[in-house]
């Protein structure tokens, strides 16, 4: 119906073959001069182009909208800032952030997927996603971003101009396995980046304590317990 609607839409299919592949399809389809991501199941707000085209300029590469989480459940009008387990990715990057970016990406996505606002140029210079991740794809390619020295901003948060995520039991993160699969294809890759090698050193790894879900359930566990627990095996 939106074809109908305004000659403006394309609407373009492909066999699935995975995030990954479906995006590089849409960016080989696009015609552009900036690309939105946007995930079936998350909502964009009315205003968020309009506040990101607001603030265009020639030196900036990617611009990163706020977002918001919001329950299956409850709906978009019950928006919240944490998601699941408080988990709050969310970092506000500037353009005059150069000392540590990629130092951030090594060790966090700093920003959910459709976020960002690129340049279609962006895509020219670091390449597309890497079809080889089923999950982390957007991290690896704003990794990659970041190497290549791309400058972000981040937008603000003005009225209706954010990013809605949707939570539900269903989602791709939920998925353990898959999760940490892609976590070791993820670290693979930029063991043999050379970008990041000469950043930062051959001897430099990527933390496991990013990818192993299980590690950082445990590190909720009260002090409390671990006390007690040290206290039966003395009595034993």
């Amino acid at each position: 119906k939106w074809l109908a609607k305004d000659s403006r839409f394309k609407y373009y299919y492909k066999k699935n073959g995975g995030l990954s592949s479906a995006r590089n399809y849409g960016l080989d389809k696009s015609i552009g001069e900036f690309i939105q991501l946007l995930d079936c199941d998350d909502y964009l707000e009315k205003n968020k182009f309009k506040n990101q085209a607001n603030q265009f300029n020639d030196s900036i590469d990617i611009y990163i909208a706020g977002y918001r989480y919001f329950e299956d459940s409850e709906g978009i009008k019950n928006k919240r800032i944490l998601g699941r387990n408080n988990f709050l990715p969310e970092v506000c990057l500037l353009p005059d952030d150069k000392k540590d970016i990629k130092l951030l990406f090594k060790n966090k996505n700093p920003f959910v997927v459709s976020a960002p606002l690129f340049r279609k140029s962006v895509f020219d210079i670091v390449g597309v996603f890497n079809e080889n991740l089923t999950s982390l794809e957007d991290w690896e390619f704003n990794f990659r971003c970041a190497l290549h020295d791309m400058v972000f901003k981040h937008t603000g948060y003005n009225k209706e101009d954010k990013v809605l995520i949707r939570l539900h039991d269903n989602s791709m993160m939920r998925n353990q396995l898959n999760m940490e699969k892609n976590s070791a294809t993820f670290k693979a890759v930029f063991r043999k980046n050379k970008m990041f090698i000469d950043h930062f050193g051959t001897t430099e790894y990527l933390s496991k304590n990013n990818f192993n879900y299980k590690e950082k359930i445990a590190l909720f566990i009260p002090p409390i317990f671990f006390i007690l627990k040290n206290k039966l095996n003395e009595k034993k």
